[in-house]
C-alpha cells in the first residue's frame, strides 16, 4: 500500500517506521528541517521538507496514486487542510489526528466525514477513556476492550500477598477457578516477555489478562489481596483531558480536585467544573500537597502538558501519601524509567493515536489493535478468515511464533480459554498478544495466506 504521512513528530515517525518494516511504500511530510533529516538517515521512507498544506509539497511526496494520507500534525487545522487535499486528489482513505473535541464530540458541528475525514482519532478523548476504565477496575493499570466488550485486557501489578505469587503459569491453568483468563504478557524490570508455562509470577510483576468481562470481579483479588476502591482524586494540570474526566468522574466520585499554576487555566477550569475544587498552585508544593491531603488521595493523575513536570509532581505525590499515581507523557522514552522508580500507570497518547490507526491499516480480518503502554508488543483481534491455515487446526498444530500468544478464541458470542488441544474454526475471533517481529508470520496463519497487511 501506498501511503502519505503528513508530521513527522512521535507518532509520525513511530507510524512511518512500523509501516514502512511491514512493506508499506511511505512518503512523509514535515516542516522541520532536521525531523526530515534524521528519518532520512533511520528509514527507508521518501522524506519531504515542507508545507503539507501546499499542493507542489504534496506532489513531491508523490501524492498522486497514493492509497491514503494520514495527517498527524500537532495543528487540528492543517490536519483538516491536508484532508481536503487529499480528497481533492482522489486519495481513497484519509486520517486525521483532531485534538479539539469540538471537531470529534458530541457538540460538533459538522462530522469529520462533512470536513472530508474518513477517520478522526482523537488521543484526548481516548485517554479520557482509558483512565475512567482504570478508576473503575481498582488495582489495574492497563485496560482495553475486543469482542465489543465482551473480552477484557486488563493489566495489574502483582501485589506482594497476592495469592498468585509464586505459581508458574502452567500452575494457574491447571487450576480450574483460574481458568477463566490467560495471562498474555509479563512485564518484570521494565522488558516486557510473552509469558511460558513454566514462568513464574513473582512480587511487582506487571501481568496483562485477558478475561471475560463477567468474571473480572473475581480475577482482581487474585492480584492484589486487598482491592482499595477510589474515593479522592487528585489531578495536575487543567486542560481539556483533566477537564473532561473530572466531569465523568464526579457521576461516581465525589471528592475530585484538580492543581493548575497557571492563573487563566484555573479560572477557566473553574468556571467549566461546578462540583470539581480547583486550586491555583505548583504540582511540586509541599505545603500545598499538605493543605489538600494529599495523603487521603486514592489516585493521583498528572495529566499536564509537560512531561517532566508530570513526572516530578507524581512522585512528589507518592511520596506525600497518594496511593496510586498515573503520568501523563507524550515522549514514548519515558516509559521505561516511569517503571523503574515507581509509577502505577503511565499513559501515551502518542502510542494510543498509533494504535487507533493502525487497526485500520490491518486486512479486514483484524478488528483492533492495541499497543501495550511499554511499546515492545501488540494485542491484535483477529477474525479466522474460512480459507487460512488455521481452520481445522488444533493450536498446538499452528506453529504459532514462540513470541505470541492466544488469550482468549470467542465463538457464537462465547469466550474460550484456550489449549493446546483447542481446534479453530472458520470465524472464531482470535485475542492474541506479539511481539513485533512475529507479525508477518502471524498474519499468514490466521489470515488468507497473504498476511495482515495490505
Amino acid at each position: 500500500m501506498k501511503i502519505l504521512i503528513v508530521g513527522a513528530g512521535i507518532v509520525g515517525f513511530n507510524l512511518a517506521q512500523e509501516l514502512s518494516h511491514e512493506g508499506h511504500d511511505i512518503s512523509i511530510i514535515d516542516e522541520n528541517a532536521e525531523r526530515i533529516k534524521t528519518i532520512s538517515e533511520k528509514l527507508d521512507v521518501l522524506a519531504v521538507h515542507g508545507n503539507g498544506c501546499i499542493p507542489s509539497t504534496l506532489l513531491k511526496a508523490q501524492i498522486r496514486g497514493a492509497d491514503m494520507v494520514i495527517s498527524v500534525t500537532d495543528k487540528d487545522e492543517i490536519n483538516l487542510m491536508v484532508c481536503f487535499l487529499g480528497q481533492k486528489f482522489g486519495i481513497p482513505k484519509r486520517f486525521a489526528r483532531l485534538r479539539n473535541v469540538e471537531l470529534t464530540g458530541a457538540s460538533k458541528v459538522f462530522s469529520p466525514q462533512e470536513l472530508f475525514v474518513d477517520y478522526a482519532i482523537n488521543p484526548g478523548e481516548i485517554v479520557v477513556d482509558s483512565l475512567l476504565k482504570i478508576i473503575k477496575t481498582p488495582s489495574s493499570i492497563n485496560v482495553a476492550e475486543f469482542a465489543g466488550g465482551h473480552i477484557l485486557l486488563r493489566g495489574f501489578e502483582v501485589s506482594e500477598e497476592a495469592p498468585l505469587v509464586g505459581k508458574t503459569i502452567k500452575e494457574i491453568r491447571s487450576v480450574s477457578e483460574m481458568n477463566s483468563f490467560m495471562v498474555v504478557a509479563l512485564v518484570r524490570d521494565g522488558h516486557l516477555r510473552v509469558p511460558k508455562f513454566e514462568d513464574t509470577i513473582q512480587p511487582k510483576d506487571k501481568a496483562y489478562i485477558v478475561i471475560d468481562n463477567e468474571f473480572l470481579p473475581l480475577a482482581l483479588p487474585m492480584f492484589n489481596k486487598k482491592v482499595d476502591e477510589i474515593h479522592k482524586v487528585i489531578m495536575f494540570g487543567a486542560n481539556p483531558i483533566s477537564i473532561n474526566l473530572a466531569q465523568e468522574l464526579h457521576k461516581f466520585i465525589q471528592d475530585v480536585s484538580i492543581i493548575e499554576p497557571n492563573h487563566d487555566q484555573a479560572t477557566t477550569a473553574a468556571e467549566s467544573l461546578e462540583n470539581t475544587v480547583i486550586l491555583h498552585g505548583n504540582g511540586t508544593d509541599p505545603d500545598l500537597f499538605n493543605d489538600i491531603n494529599m495523603k487521603d488521595a486514592d489516585l493521583f493523575l498528572a495529566l499536564s502538558d509537560n512531561d517532566e513536570m508530570n513526572i516530578l509532581s507524581a512522585l512528589l505525590a507518592k511520596k506525600h501519601g497518594a496511593k496510586r499515581a498515573a503520568v501523563l507523557t507524550s515522549d514514548p522514552d519515558y516509559l521505561p524509567i516511569l517503571d523503574s522508580i515507581g509509577m502505577d500507570i503511565s499513559i501515551n497518547p502518542r502510542l494510543i493515536t498509533v494504535s487507533a490507526i493502525l487497526k485500520h491499516l490491518r486486512k479486514g480480518e483484524v478488528l483492533n489493535v492495541h499497543k501495550l503502554a511499554e511499546g515492545e508488543a501488540e494485542v491484535l483481534e483477529i477474525v479466522v478468515h474460512p480459507k487460512s491455515s488455521a481452520v481445522g487446526k488444533r493450536i498446538n498444530q499452528l506453529r504459532m511464533p514462540t513470541e505470541a500468544i492466544i488469550g482468549a478464541i470467542v465463538r457464537k458470542g462465547e469466550m474460550i480459554v484456550p489449549a493446546g488441544a483447542t481446534e479453530l474454526e472458520a470465524e472464531d475471533t482470535v485475542i492474541l498478544t506479539t511481539l513485533p517481529h512475529c507479525l508477518e508470520k502471524v498474519g499468514k496463519i490466521f489470515s488468507q495466506k497473504t498476511g495482515l497487511f495490505s
